[in-house]
């Protein structure tokens, strides 16, 4: 059975906000209880224009009994790779503002997102983005809308720890089988399940958890630290599948300027 603690009132409106199609498998028993407004950063194809993994999402989220929302995987990766390696830093601002607008036309109370976990750049930039919308949509209610996180990947693929539970649900045996059996039904997004149960096992996709996000000088890569995103990029130049690496001194910018406006709806609070 279904456990959890301190949650959310029943009554609350909530939102999910994903970087890519998928990972809403995480969080399936969540969704069916919650039915959050779903928000998905990128069309999750790897290589082109393919909408195979946002379409699936749609089709997922359906069966669970959530909606999609206004921004639902119109951004490439491709291109979403390119504007961090630019240092677009108006992009994902605007994406921020995109995101508040969206929340504050919805009346949302509390939105979970990707945690931070220096293991994929978007991952960790959306995060933040949605950090924003949320300070800039609480700003324009009148109030507070809360934002909580979950992991993405589990910790032994990540270099950054979740922050305090705020809710916490273990799955029994049948509601882990519909979790796998779901991911089945779609496979342009089982590979999302395929690749955490090959590295956190049947116990990752049997919690469902969301945290209190750590604050920002918590999360942000140290001196010398090499982010794993780092690391994946410099095997594949090796490879010479890419060729050149996105670093963290690329995305800095961008963090910087998503940092400045939490902290600037922080003093206007």
């Amino acid at each position: 059975m279904s456990l959890s603690t301190n949650r959310l009132a029943t009554t609350a409106r909530v939102g999910l906000a994903v970087a890519h199609p998928g990972h809403e498998l995480r969080l399936t028993r969540w969704i069916e209880q919650r039915r959050p407004t779903v928000f998905i950063l990128t069309s999750g194809s790897r290589h082109g224009v393919d909408r195979a993994r946002v379409d699936a999402s749609r089709r997922l989220l359906e069966t669970l009994g959530a909606r999609p929302g206004q921004l639902f995987g119109q951004c490439l990766d491709r291109d979403v790779y390119a504007w961090i390696m630019a240092g677009e830093t108006r992009r994902f601002s605007n994406l921020a503002r995109q995101l508040a607008d969206h929340i504050v036309d919805q009346r949302l109370d509390a939105v979970v997102t990707d945690a931070w976990q220096l293991y994929n750049v978007t991952h960790d930039i959306w995060h933040l983005v949605t950090r924003a919308a949320v300070a800039l949509a609480s700003e324009r209610l009148g109030r507070r809308v809360a934002c909580f996180d979950y992991a993405v990947t589990p910790p032994s693929l990540a270099l950054r720890s979740m922050g305090e539970t705020h809710e916490i649900r273990r799955l029994d045996d049948g509601e882990v089988r519909r979790k796998q059996e779901l991911a089945a039904v779609f496979p342009a997004i089982a590979q999302d399940v395929a690749e955490v149960l090959a590295v956190g096992g049947p116990a990752f996709i049997a919690t469902e958890s969301l945290h209190l996000p750590r604050p920002m000088p918590e999360l942000l890569p140290r001196p010398g630290e090499t982010p794993i995103y780092e690391q994946f990029g410099e095997m594949r130049v090796q490879a010479g599948l890419y060729d050149s690496v996105l670093r963290w001194r690329h995305a800095a910018p961008i963090a910087a300027e998503l940092i400045a406006m939490l902290r600037d709806q922080a003093v206007a609070a």
